[in-house]
Order: C-alpha cells, then structure tokens, then sequence
C-alpha cells in the first residue's frame, strides 16, 4: 500500500472533519444512510468543490459516457490502481482499476454518504439513482498510472 493514498485518504478526512461533515461508521446500512440523502450541491459544499470519482475495469470503459441510472459507489480521493481495491474493498479483486470517471455532485440530484468503506480503508458516497451524462466532467474515462 502506497503511502501517498493513506495521506490522500487522511486529508480527506481532515477536509471533511473541518467542515464538519458526520463521516458514518462502515457499518452504517445503506437504508440508514438513505435518511440523510443530500442534493449534490450540498456535497459539492462538503468536499470543497471537488469532483468525485469512480473507478473502473477496463471492461466498463465506454458503459457510461450518457449516464447511468444503476447504483454507483464512489470517492473524492484519487489512488493509484494498485491502491484502489484495498482502499475501496472493490469486487474482482484480482483486477486492478486502471480507469476513473470524474462527476460533478452538483449536477446528481441524491447522494448518500459519506462512510468509511467496510473492509477497506476509503470514504465512500453512494449514488443510488446514478447520475445524467450532465455529471460528467467528460464524457469518457480516463486511464490512470
């Protein structure tokens, strides 16, 4: 584990923590978290005008360039693909995430979140409706070294 995505992942706790945003325990259900859906301007507030991100296969590439309406988990904190499994306790764990897709929250009408990712070491936010083609800053994804 790269000593870079715990600092990451730190400041952005420390980011989160000094704008007192409640970062729910990883074993906080997702029904809980639905009782604190947030617009995405308010998590766009949170996290400082970031972007958010979620990482991808390179068997996803080119699914999701007009949106998804599927449920999505993602972060505001970059990692290096040998990173992402263990910070983010992906699924097919054998595959690293080569590539991310970068989302404007502002532009996603209900996000949930954030909390400490179960058996991993990241913060999450969860998309349950997905988000329009409009939250992507681009409209491709991006390969990461």
């Amino acid at each position: 584990m790269a000593s870079a995505s715990v600092l990451a992942t730190n400041l952005d706790e420390h980011m989160l923590l000094s704008r007192s945003v409640h970062i729910f325990p990883s074993t906080t259900s997702n029904a809980e978290l639905e009782s604190n859906r947030k617009q995405g301007k308010q998590v766009t507030e949170e996290i400082g005008g970031r972007l958010l991100l979620r990482y991808l296969l390179g068997s996803q590439t080119r699914v999701f360039g007009a949106g998804s309406a599927d449920r999505h988990f993602v972060t505001p904190t970059p990692y290096a693909p040998e990173d992402t499994v263990p910070f983010l306790a992906l699924p097919r764990p054998a595959s690293k995430r080569e590539f991310v897709i970068l989302l404007r929250p502002e532009e996603i009408n209900w996000i949930l979140g954030p909390r400490w990712i179960l058996g991993g070491l990241g913060i999450e936010y969860i998309l349950p409706e997905g988000f329009p083609r409009s939250a992507l800053l681009f409209p491709w994804e991006f390969k990461i070294a």
